[in-house]
């Protein structure tokens, strides 16, 4: 299902089942780890976010066993997935993004970027500051199915927006980096940013539910004020 440089990973690993549902633990844990976090930048996970045409976009990621949560070199993912989201001055960012095919994803809405929209936008998404929030394992469950239809991106499709629908209102049961269960509940912005995370563990992206005839090119004006003289970035903006 994943790129082939996953095949050394999987050797390592253990998947078992339990009530249907695919868990992931490892075998010789600290090997497989210390492989990851080798200094070839080509390596799992990545430093960088993987673009859509990435295999492991599309696949169900597999559910983490809660005693390898707490290992410190799993800890060292959780930094590493935190601080990725950060270099891109993102809101949220999934575990297959970063070439990771497990249940995990981190949500962050700082003052930082409230500052950058004007009160209309704020107003209209209904946005928050939401603090820097691990999900492991997540179930979600819809509390209002009314659809919101606003714009939104992904920094696996960079360079591009479309308008999303997505519910309300929403409840996510899951383990925090502590391994611990809880119950975290949002609505308008913050259930925005929870759905299209936890939509990358299900293997789907945002195109997936878009509005077709919305979907375009956010430099599209200075495309054409330059005369076409725009380079697309895929590295981190810090």
């Amino acid at each position: 299902m994943f790129r082939s440089y996953l095949a050394n990973v999987a050797s390592r690993a253990i998947v078992i089942r339990k009530n249907n549902a695919r868990f992931v633990s490892f075998h010789k844990l600290k090997e497989t780890l210390n492989h990851f976090w080798s200094s070839d930048s080509k390596k799992l996970p990545y430093k960088h976010v993987c673009q859509i045409g990435d295999p492991v976009l599309r696949g169900h990621a597999m559910k983490i066993e809660p005693e390898v949560i707490k290992l410190e070199d799993f800890q060292k993912v959780i930094t590493h997935l935190i601080n990725i989201m950060r270099s891109y001055d993102a809101c949220g960012m999934s575990g297959p993004q970063i070439g990771l095919p497990w249940q995990i994803f981190a949500i962050e809405h700082t003052m930082e970027h409230m500052k950058t929209s004007d009160e209309v936008i704020k107003k209209a998404y209904e946005m928050e500051v939401i603090p820097v929030t691990i999900f492991i394992n997540p179930e979600l469950k819809i509390i209002d199915h009314t659809p919101i239809i606003l714009y939104e991106g992904c920094e696996s499709v960079r360079g591009y927006s479309a308008a999303v629908p997505r519910a309300y209102e929403i409840e996510i049961t899951a383990l925090n980096a502590s391994a611990e269960q809880f119950t975290w509940r949002g609505r308008g912005w913050s259930a925005r940013i929870a759905q299209h995370e936890y939509d990358h563990l299900q293997g789907e992206l945002y195109i997936d539910k878009m509005d077709m005839s919305t979907f375009q090119c956010t430099a599209w004006e200075k495309i054409n004020k330059n005369d076409g003289k725009i380079h697309l970035n895929y590295l981190p903006k810090k």
